[in-house]
């Protein structure tokens, strides 16, 4: 079995944040890195999706402590620490992976020609 500090794993995918591979996580806590007090309704206004398909990825960033709610007459989200410090973790990393991304996709189209003439 590898263990995730395998030398072999690249250290930008140990940073990846399996919860916010999903875009819709990820949009979420960009919104609320001013770490204030924000309707979970107008938050899934923002992102144009409903309350319904939203509520659920709240809950998993709830869950792993990435968020705080407060409930009342208004269901209120903010970052939390722990949030605000995955999220640019996690950016960081993603910005490494497409910055790679970017040099082999150079490098490959710089490569030889290769002609299909007969």
């Amino acid at each position: 079995m590898t263990s995730l500090t395998d030398a072999s794993i690249p250290v930008f995918q140990l940073e990846l944040d399996p919860l916010l591979l999903l875009p819709i996580r990820l949009f979420v806590l960009c919104l609320l890195t001013d770490v204030r007090w924000q309707e979970e309704s107008a938050l899934a206004t923002r992102l144009r999706v409903s309350s319904r398909v939203l509520t659920p990825h709240t809950d998993r960033l709830l869950a792993a402590g990435y968020l705080a709610r407060h409930e009342g007459h208004r269901s209120l989200l903010r970052l939390t620490e722990l949030g605000f410090e995955r999220l640019t973790s996690h950016v960081t990393a993603f910005q490494r992976v497409a910055s790679r991304a970017v040099d082999l996709v150079a490098a490959q189209r710089a490569g030889p020609v290769h002609r299909c003439d007969t």
